[in-house]
């Protein structure tokens, strides 16, 4: 087939070549593994919202319920959410000094 290039090399020339293609397609297939779930929600409805609707088609939810849950789903993710957020500055106890306050002056 293709080992006309390598004079005498019938069989290792076809093993090379084997071994390429063989390379070639493992390649391929993890390339499209690590690419096929991206495909499948970047086209079609979320699951989630796929499963909403088909609720409100059975008559599960009422259209009010269904509006409000589709609108959860589709808003943009926060970017902050309440465990990245910073933890609130302590409250002062009775009778301490609040650590916000700025000292007075050196005498």
């Amino acid at each position: 087939m293709f080992w006309w290039f390598w004079p005498g090399g019938g069989w290792v020339a076809g093993l090379v070549m084997g071994l390429v293609w063989l390379g070639i397609i493992v390649a391929a297939v993890v390339l499209l593994r690590r690419e096929l779930p991206h495909l499948q929600h970047r086209f079609g409805a979320p699951p989630a919202l796929r499963l909403l609707e088909e609720r409100y088609a059975q008559g599960e939810i009422s259209r009010d319920e269904f509006l409000e849950r589709r609108r959860v789903l589709l808003q943009p993710p926060d970017r902050t959410t309440p465990a990245e957020q910073p933890p609130p500055p302590p409250t002062p106890h009775p009778g301490e000094a609040d650590p916000t306050q700025q000292l007075p002056p050196p005498a």
